[in-house]
């Protein structure tokens, strides 16, 4: 678990709110979260990845995209989509956990067929 709180995400905060989420197409997550096993370990890479992120931009805002692959037929799409779903909400939670405020973070949904599991980016808005 993440030892340090992100205590300054909302020192200095001017109110930027991530009410919508934005057009992720064409840009380069920060972090790349694949579930590809139980229990994946991320939460130290998040708190690194956001961390220095918010020494930059102390009122930076997030997209937070849930990406489920796009194999299989139209039954499996709905579950690895409700799959990424959840991931998101856990990565959401640690997100939170951390101290950067839910307001800060929009999140989103899409399929990709070049993903072959679950996967949740992050993205700097």
């Amino acid at each position: 678990m993440v030892q340090k709180a992100l205590v300054t995400a909302t020192a200095g905060q001017n109110g930027n709110i991530a009410a919508r989420p934005t057009d992720t197409a064409g840009k380069r997550p920060l972090v790349v979260i694949r579930f590809d096993r139980a229990k994946v370990p991320y939460q130290q890479a998040l708190y690194h990845a956001v961390s220095r992120v918010l020494e930059q931009r102390p009122d930076a805002v997030f997209d937070l995209v849930a990406v489920a692959p796009t194999e299989g037929g139209t039954a499996r799409v709905a579950l690895n989509s409700n799959k990424a779903r959840r991931h998101a909400e856990e990565v959401l939670r640690s997100l939170t956990e951390m101290g950067l405020p839910v307001a800060r973070v929009a999140v989103s949904a899409k399929t990709l067929a070049s993903a072959k599991t679950s996967e949740v980016h992050l993205y700097l808005r």
